[in-house]
């Protein structure tokens, strides 16, 4: 049997197999990419604080420099400069320029960075512009080496991570959100918790699980637990979910991704003895000649084809979800859905197995193999390809869990 989880070994570092293969993927890239934004955002300020040494901080000069800095990252709301006392000095966009000459000198990153001389990255705090947000700043130094100030990028998480997380989730079934060691959330999918202390808001004190498992994120800069809260949103039901989390962090400062799935007996699914790979190839060609399912997929009437597919689900113990990839790469949709892929393109090569999929698809013939879920743990897949009077329509596949 193919162990495509092995693909994953190059970008894991030390961590061993059984690791790897219980952490979700898509948690793994957010890493990877808002730590590369990071670096970025480092090398930005870098070069920004490099050529404030030559112009000075402030002039005509510094105000291209801060322009430049601002255009570079999207994310960004306004740079400025900050002298040796403190003040803001000079600010771009012009929009913010009303805001030069303020003491901001008893903020706590600006306090750092003139004591220190280092870079630093703020805990979101509120603005003397008036607005949340964190404060990247990396020192100045003259031509003679002499600290004369720092520059600054002060932007707003939630677009910072946004931008990396909202396309990665996109269609897979699992979400990842971001909060601060402090407990405040960065970044969520329900706009309205961004910005809550889940340590000290109202809505998550009833939540003693979750408060307990928020803590040993807090403490601890990667793990897994379980913990129960409102599915989807604040006025959501409530459930028991499986979180993963993971670090990133700049200049000493450190956020926690956590990329959270529904736990499986929380939707009732059917945990009767698996059956063989052999056995669960039979059952799904079986599946794949089914004439409901077949006009179902070929019509792209997908209530129909749901339908099909959430019978097969029932009728086949032990199974995660079944689901459809089309004869072009999409993951087009499953059963259930929560388990499922949804609009999903292997094109876009999110993952490391996604090219294996779209070669295993040209194909057009049986296949089994483990690899790990978007949502983390391992699966046991198993296709089958589907065609109607000779016209290939894809593959069907079913998934259960490996046994760890």
């Amino acid at each position: 049997m193919k162990k495509l989880w092995l693909l994953l070994l190059c970008c894991l570092g030390m961590a061993s197999v059984a690791e790897a293969a219980s952490r979700p993927v898509m948690l793994e890239t957010a890493q990877q990419q808002v730590t590369a934004e990071f670096e970025r955002l480092d090398a930005g300020l870098r070069k920004a604080a490099g050529e404030l040494g030559k112009t000075g901080l402030t002039g005509d000069q510094a105000r291209l420099v801060l322009a430049s800095a601002c255009e570079e990252f999207s994310y960004a709301v306004d740079c400025g400069t900050i002298d040796v006392k403190g003040r803001l000095i000079t600010i771009e966009p012009p929009s913010y320029r009303s805001f030069e000459g303020k003491d901001i000198s008893g903020q706590e990153q600006v306090k750092r960075m003139l004591q220190q001389h280092k870079p630093v990255l703020s805990a979101v705090f509120r603005s003397v512009e008036g607005y949340d947000a964190v404060d990247a700043e990396y020192p100045v130094f003259s031509s003679q080496g002499r600290f004369v100030g720092a520059v600054s990028v002060m932007f707003k998480p939630e677009k910072f991570l946004g931008k990396i997380i909202k396309p990665l989730v996109k269609g897979v079934p699992l979400d990842i959100w971001v909060m601060e060691r402090g407990g405040r959330i960065l970044y969520d999918v329900d706009h309205q918790q961004v910005g809550l202390n889940l340590f000290s808001s109202p809505l998550y004190r009833p939540y003693k699980q979750l408060m307990s498992l928020v803590k040993k994120i807090a403490k601890t800069p990667q793990g897994e637990g379980v913990y129960r809260f409102k599915q989807g949103t604040v006025s959501g039901a409530d459930v028991d979910k499986r979180g993963y989390w993971q670090s990133v962090g700049l200049y000493g400062t450190a956020w926690r991704l956590v990329a959270i799935h529904l736990e499986p007996n929380a939707r009732g699914e059917r945990t009767g003895r698996p059956a063989s790979v052999v056995s669960a190839q039979q059952t799904l060609e079986r599946f794949a000649a089914n004439a409901d399912l077949i006009t179902a997929l070929a019509d792209d009437k997908q209530a129909d084809a749901m339908q099909q597919l959430r019978k097969y689900y029932d009728a086949t113990p032990g199974i995660y979800s079944v689901q459809w990839i089309d004869a072009k790469g999409i993951n087009r949709f499953g059963y259930p859905v929560e388990n499922s892929l949804s609009g999903y393109d292997y094109h876009a090569g999110s993952a490391a197995r996604d090219q294996e999929i779209l070669q295993l698809l040209t194909k057009q013939q049986p296949a089994d193999f483990e690899a790990p879920l978007f949502e983390g743990r391992t699966g046991v897949f198993v296709f089958t390809p589907l065609f109607r009077e000779g016209r290939y329509l894809g593959m069907v596949y079913s998934i259960k869990l490996k046994t760890e």
